[in-house]
């Protein structure tokens, strides 16, 4: 009688066991991470205006306050600081560059406005991500991360970009050519497919001890 008192109060609890509720965290989403956050600014219009942008948008340069970077999220707040003035602009990032180096962010006129960038054409800011905006709707699975690459040449001539890839090619690999279209056509060549942003920067550290310049661009 003993043993079989046992028994069920064993079993008794493995049954209370099977039905305890669990929670589980959900995910947090990866922090927005950039290293350029002081640089140039420089403000864009014509002949991008009215066109879409590499997020899909239809550029307003005079209207929206959004600009470009190369590796922030898109639709990532960003507070855009004027250096020599003190004046700010928050801006919502929906398009990819600048592509010269040393500048970190390209704004919209009425971006560079706020903060008195348009007589001038390049200032000092300083940057600060405010906020990545969340996903509209949840996802059944985790999307692939961003891929990152070094960009180092950019050509209106698809000729001088393709000479520039075989070349390289003799040395690196994953050396990609992307097709910009504004009203001239430009291509990018690009090296890596780097899965961090810190590992893009190692690479572009690398190609410069190879005297081989460029900059970190988001390969999407």
């Amino acid at each position: 009688m003993r043993r079989f008192s046992l028994l069920t109060c064993a079993v008794v609890f493995l049954s209370a066991c099977g039905h305890k509720t669990v929670q589980v965290k959900a995910p947090q989403p990866a922090p927005v991470v950039s290293k350029d956050l002081e640089g140039l600014a420089s403000y864009y219009a014509e002949p991008y205006h009215g066109r879409r942008t590499a997020s899909g948008e239809i550029f307003d340069s005079y209207r929206g306050l959004t600009a470009a970077h190369r590796t922030l999220p898109f639709n990532t707040l960003v507070r855009v600081t004027n250096k020599t003035n003190g004046r700010e602009v928050d801006v919502r990032i929906n398009d990819r560059g600048p592509w010269v180096e040393g500048r970190v962010i390209d704004l919209s006129v009425r971006a560079a406005r706020e903060i008195g960038l348009v007589r001038a054409g390049v200032v000092p800011v300083k940057l600060k991500v405010l906020r990545q905006q969340a996903l509209k709707t949840p996802t059944p699975s985790p999307a692939p991360g961003p891929a990152f690459a070094v960009q180092v040449g950019s050509f209106e001539s698809q000729r001088a970009a393709e000479d520039l890839k075989r070349r390289l090619e003799a040395k690196y690999t994953s050396v990609t050519i992307q097709t910009f279209t504004a009203d001239k056509p430009l291509y990018r060549v690009r090296i890596g497919h780097e899965a961090s942003l810190q590992a893009a920067e190692r690479l572009a550290a690398q190609l410069r001890k190879q005297d081989l310049k460029g900059f970190v661009v988001r390969a999407d």
